[in-house]
């Protein structure tokens, strides 16, 4: 199955679109390939179909003429207990094992760039005033260069994508444990109402999968 989370931004309206045209032209692409015959093949029509969406989101804000409209974009293709990552901007994929919780996505921000070069801690960019500003994001002009990654989901796994709206709010071992929630789905909301508990600032999107 493919599982998407996108986080539009550039005003309401703008990130609603955004968002709606990369998660349609992501799925659109991917089952216009049809199935790949290898793991290879599968991570390359997956890359390109963010290519495809990133191109979808800029001649729509072209043809709107809206400055900023974009969307981050955390796409899984899973396969039994493989996964293919795709990942633009900050959402955040998450693997949950016995080992407990382990970000695999990289935050395209400005912070994280600093952390990489030894400028600031993880600690620090975690309340850092710059920590929300993309260096890459599904519609922003500029070269994409979208995160590409593999996993295996080991069993009793589940993976985790959510928003900026999930991290920003909770430390990750409360993301962890409620996530490890036996039933799916109450701890799909138990994220979401966690965050809203905590204040709710922004969109809270939660998606979890359990191959």
């Amino acid at each position: 199955g493919l599982f998407v989370v996108a986080d539009g931004m550039g005003g309401h309206a703008a990130g609603e679109v955004a968002s709606r045209i990369a998660v349609d032209t992501l799925f659109a692409a991917m089952r216009a390939r049809g199935r790949p015959a290898s793991a290879r093949d599968e991570a390359e029509a997956l890359l390109q179909a963010v290519h495809a969406a990133n191109a979808a989101v800029l001649l729509e804000a072209a043809e709107r003429g809206t400055h900023g409209m974009g969307t981050t974009l955390s796409a899984v293709m899973m396969r039994k207990r493989a996964a293919v990552i795709a990942n633009v901007g900050d959402s955040r994929v998450y693997l949950i094992s016995r080992k407990g919780l382990a970000q695999l996505s990289t935050d395209h921000t400005l912070v994280m760039q600093m952390v990489e070069r030894g400028l600031l801690t993880l600690e620090q960019a975690r309340t850092h005033a710059d920590k929300h500003v993309l260096t890459m994001a599904i519609g922003t002009p500029g070269v994409l260069e979208p995160q590409l990654l593999h996993a295996k989901v080991p069993p009793k796994g589940r993976l985790l994508l959510c928003s900026d709206g999930l991290h920003d709010l909770l430390p990750e071992e409360e993301i962890e444990a409620i996530a490890k929630t036996p039933d799916l789905d109450a701890a799909a909301n138990g994220l979401v109402m966690r965050a809203n508990q905590l204040g709710g600032f922004d969109n809270v999107t939660v998606l979890l999968i359990e191959p």
